[in-house]
């Protein structure tokens, strides 16, 4: 607000008071307020008016209270009335028209005497005391009107100014000193309301957000209305303005927020919070409200994930118990519940992995799937390495493993059982398979299959070869059976080779196999010469 400060406006002429110098005694009027228009205000009047009133007033009014008494009191001690010519006369009184003193200092004047130089000179000089102090009153009277003092100061200014009318009738009695008194207290007391204005306006401020946080806009119009008296240029009238006019919507908002949140329904409560803060984003109380209910809403979407969490735990839906808990962790960073469900969930994971292992392994022994077996068991103890029944698993799985592998092999490979000693390595597995008891299916199977392709392969089959008399033939692995022209031989079920070797012819090679209850015919010759 910047006021325009009382000592910039016009100084009084001689005729713009209603008293003169010259003033008879029978036609002396009260002082009137002159019509002042004000002058332009200085950058420094403009810097002191930030302030509130002159810092000039109260010493001014001290100095004129300070003139009375060195004039009424020190000069009548120091000048003594031996020393007159002539006693000094006083003003008669405008109204009666008999002798008065001004302060009981100059004595009265007999009708038709003419006053003195000296007494004359005296009275000129509290008249203008007394002119001096109105103008201070006049001046602040003004400037205290522009804010319309009248609305928010009715009684104090009504008092001020009826002292002024005491100043006022004084002054019509010649009665300068008291005059001034009166204007000078008149003048004091217009300066502690314009000293107030800053005050006032900030309570006037004050008042209307206060009001405004309160939700009562009446009161915040006032406070309003106020304001715009006291501090008719501040650029935060028109914000205030318009958050009062929201106060409706923003009660409204916040009705529905608590109810919501008295019903449990804290999401739709925060929503409302926000369509309130929206409505009056400087609203403090809807931003306490605000932070309330989204810390409401945050703890009860926590609980319920927590809640989710543990019950997709209970049915080991570890997968959907991780979400949950992660999602705990992100509405409530730093909790510690989140942290212990995770650790409860790896515990739990590790449990539940550890019985499907037992379970699989278990099922794989039943399934005679040995190998797969020793794989479950193993995975089990690389987690637990103290789980007994994975130790006993594996300590059974393992041979039968290595037996069940045994066998595949032989049985995929029969022509190997042609050599001797790959034969007896079959009998020795198929010793170890008929030992064990029981045996299930599989392995029953793997022991009959077996023992045929060993009756097979030990059963003779008498094999006639032919040659040409000339090529030496060799049996590899068998026997050398020389140069011949028919030869036979018993020979057991499978793979043979016979090797044809004849000198200046390239040798022959001829694979052939065996087979049980069967006759075969070999020709052996070297023909192609070389």
């Amino acid at each position: 607000m910047i006021r325009l400060p009382i000592w910039h406006l016009t100084t009084l002429k001689p005729t713009d008071v209603a008293v003169n110098d010259t003033m008879s005694d029978s036609h002396e009027q009260p002082l009137k307020a002159a019509a002042f228009s004000p002058q332009a205000a200085t950058p420094e009047g403009l810097a002191e008016a930030e302030h509130g009133r002159p810092k000039w007033l109260i010493p001014a009014a001290i100095a004129l209270f300070m003139a009375a008494i060195v004039v009424f009191v020190v000069l009548p001690s120091v000048i003594s009335t031996d020393k007159l010519a002539a006693p000094v006369p006083t003003e008669s009184s405008p109204l009666s028209g008999t002798p008065t003193q001004a302060g009981g200092t100059v004595s009265g004047d007999t009708p038709g005497e003419e006053r003195s130089p000296f007494a004359e000179a005296q009275q000129q000089k509290l008249r203008k005391l007394a002119q001096d102090a109105l103008q201070v009153v006049l001046e602040a009277q003004e400037a205290l009107e522009e804010f319309s003092v009248e609305r928010w100061a009715p009684e104090a200014y009504a008092a001020a100014l009826a002292v002024a009318a005491e100043g006022d009738e004084a002054y019509r009695e010649r009665l300068f000193v008291e005059a001034a008194a009166a204007y000078q207290e008149a003048a004091a007391g217009l300066a502690v309301l314009e000293d107030s204005i800053s005050e006032r306006g900030q309570a006037a401020r004050l008042q209307a957000l206060e009001a405004i946080e309160a939700g009562d806009a009446a009161t915040a119009q006032k406070g309003h209305e106020l304001l715009t008296l006291l501090e008719p240029g501040d650029p935060e009238l028109p914000v205030l303005l318009e958050r009062i006019t929201k106060i409706p919507d923003v009660a409204a908002a916040l009705q529905s927020a608590a109810e919501s949140a008295l019903q449990g329904n804290t999401g739709a409560a925060v929503e409302a919070a926000l369509a309130a803060q929206k409505q009056d984003p400087e609203h403090q109380r809807v931003a306490a409200l605000l932070a309330q209910y989204q810390e409401a809403d945050a703890l009860a979407r926590f609980r319920r994930a927590m809640s989710e969490g543990y019950a997709a735990l209970d049915e080991e839906n570890f997968k959907t118990a991780e979400q949950f808990f992660k999602k705990a962790g992100q509405i409530r960073p730093g909790a510690s519940e989140p942290q212990s469900a995770q650790m409860e969930l790896a515990a739990a994971q590790t449990a539940a992995k550890l019985r499907e292992l037992a379970n699989t392994g278990k099922a794989q022994e039943r399934n005679e799937v040995w190998a797969d077996a020793v794989a479950t068991y193993e995975e089990a103890l690389s987690i637990d390495s103290t789980l007994i029944y994975a130790q006993a698993g594996l300590k059974k799985a393992a041979p039968r493993a290595e037996l069940a592998a045994a066998l595949n092999s032989i049985l995929a490979d029969s022509k190997r059982l042609v050599d001797a000693r790959a034969l007896q390595a079959a009998e020795t597995v198929l010793a170890e398979a008929v030992a064990i008891e029981p045996r299930g299916p599989v392995l029953e199977g793997q022991v009959v299959e077996l023992e045929k392709l060993l009756l097979w392969a030990k059963t003779p089959v008498t094999v006639r070869f032919t040659s040409d008399d000339q090529t030496d033939v060799t049996l590899l692995r068998v026997k050398r059976l020389g140069t011949f022209v028919n030869s036979e031989l018993t020979l057991r079920p499978g793979r043979y080779t016979a090797l044809g070797v004849r000198n200046g012819f390239r040798d022959v090679r001829i694979n052939f196999d065996i087979k049980p209850d069967s006759r075969a015919e070999i020709d052996v010759r070297c023909v192609e010469a070389i």
